[in-house]
């Protein structure tokens, strides 16, 4: 896992197209320049197909984390791959689905 300023870490697995970045920790507004420079490199890197944001150890997020996984969601689709996330629970799990915004989030592929 790799640590951004003691609130959080993220620990990326690629499987073919599909890189998994598994996060954990608090994501809040001060997580969210380098939260979208993670993911926005992640779509970007050569060959994949599918970003998975894994938020199972994840335990807060705030309306800026919303922000950032939906703006990474349609920058995705724009550019013809998928991001989904995975896993959200407990907390976040509701702040996602009060923001309207889990179901596309989380949604299987079509």
């Amino acid at each position: 896992m790799t640590s951004i300023n003691g609130r959080w870490s993220h620990r990326i697995c690629r499987d073919g197209a599909t890189a998994t970045v598994a996060l954990s920790g608090e994501l809040d507004m001060t997580a969210d320049p380098a939260l979208t420079a993670l993911l926005t490199a992640e779509l970007d890197h050569p060959g994949t197909e599918e970003v998975r944001a894994d938020l199972h150890a994840v335990t807060f997020i705030d309306s800026w984390t919303i922000s950032t996984l939906v703006r990474t969601y349609r920058a995705a689709h724009a550019g013809g791959r998928r991001f989904v996330v995975t896993q959200p629970h407990g907390h976040v799990r509701r702040v996602l689905d009060v923001a309207g915004v889990l179901a596309t989030l989380t949604a299987p592929p079509a």
